[in-house]
Order: structure tokens, then sequence, then C-alpha cells
């Protein structure tokens, strides 16, 4: 079993630079920027009206701002094309997510205390309400794979000398798909649920 604990591996989805934030902040678009020419003639003294040259110059400015807009969308581009690129390499493997609800396919890792005779999971069917218990003894594997169609909820606990211990659990979930949306590229589970990369702390082989 190897996990990897993860800090900036994947965290692709806050990686574009502070100079394209900043340039997407502070860029005046093209519709704005046509608006305050507009107004400006709109509103301008005719007594004293704006000079060719003037208008010439803040038309040189538009055609600034239009390369500098098309430049910088090549730049995000380019930048969500590496970051699906990178992203493309979890699929198939598992992440570590919250709660205890595993789909086909996912795996729950149990974490007894180190003093433990055994561990006792009980999984229970999430579409019928069934439950089953299984026990694991000391040195069996405490990963618990869910390998039907129907998600299941599994909760756990340790045994010592009959009595109850410290046991954890932590949740892995398969990544089957990348999707792109307006806030950045997505990582896709087998259920549906989707998590962006900085949501990723452990990865799972």
């Amino acid at each position: 079993m190897s996990v990897t604990s993860v800090t900036n591996t994947v965290d692709t989805t806050g990686t574009k630079s502070s100079a394209s934030s900043s340039a997407t902040t502070e860029l005046l678009n093209t519709d704005a920027f046509m608006n305050l020419l507009v107004t400006q003639l709109k509103y301008q003294d005719p007594l004293d009206p704006m000079e060719t040259n003037e208008f010439m110059s803040q038309l040189a400015q538009l055609t600034q701002v239009e390369r500098l807009q098309n430049i910088y969308d090549s730049i995000t581009d380019l930048e969500t094309t590496i970051e699906t690129g990178n992203l493309l390499d979890m699929i198939g493997k598992k992440i570590s997510v919250d709660g205890n609800t595993l789909s086909q396919g996912d795996e729950i890792v149990v974490k007894p205390a180190s003093g433990y005779d055994s561990v006792v999971l009980t999984i229970k069917n999430a579409s019928t309400g069934t439950q089953e218990t299984v026990t694991r003894n000391k040195g069996e594997s405490l990963v618990y794979t869910n390998e039907g169609a129907d998600a299941v909820t599994v909760t756990a606990y340790a045994l010592k000398d009959g009595s109850k211990v410290n046991c954890s659990t932590t949740a892995y979930r398969t990544i089957t798909g990348v999707r792109s949306t307006g806030s950045g590229v997505v990582l896709v589970a087998g259920n549906g649920d989707e998590y962006t990369a900085s949501s990723v702390t452990m990865i799972k082989n």
C-alpha cells in the first residue's frame, strides 16, 4: 500500500501566476474602454472638443487593451491545458476524503492503536439498509474495499482483551476523470463527486 502525503504535489488549481491574476483585476476590457470613450465624447465641451490627435491616441490605447486581453486569454488557455494534463495522471488513483461512505472501488483504511487484538468493521448498504460485520485480527489487512455496486457506510472499532481501544479510519475515493470548469480543473470521483486539486491531502495508488 503506497500512500503519499500531498502538500503542493497536485495543487495546480492555485498555481496561476500572481501576474496573471493581477492582469485580470487591473486590465480594462474592450467594452469598458469603449464605454469610457463614448461617454467622454458625449459629454465633451462643444466649445473645446477633443482634438484629432488625442482621439487617435485613445483609439491606439484601445488596440493595446485588445492585444493585452488576447495575450491574457491565450495564457489562461495554456495554463488550463497544462493543469488538465497534470491532473490526468491522477485517474485511477485514490484520494483521501472526509466521511465513511464508499462507492464501488473505494477503500477505507483502519488505524487502530498499536496494542490491539482485532478490528471490527460494520458495513451498511446505503440502498437496502442491510448490515454485515467483518472482523480482522491483528496481522490481517486493515484495508476494506467496497467491491459491490451499491454504496456502503463503514464504521470500525478495535478491541484489546475484550475492551474497545482507540481506532480511526480514512476513506479513499477512486478518481475516474478530470473536468474543466469555469473556476479551474477538478477531479471527478467514481460516484460523481468533484474535488479541486488544492483539496487533495493524501494520494493512494
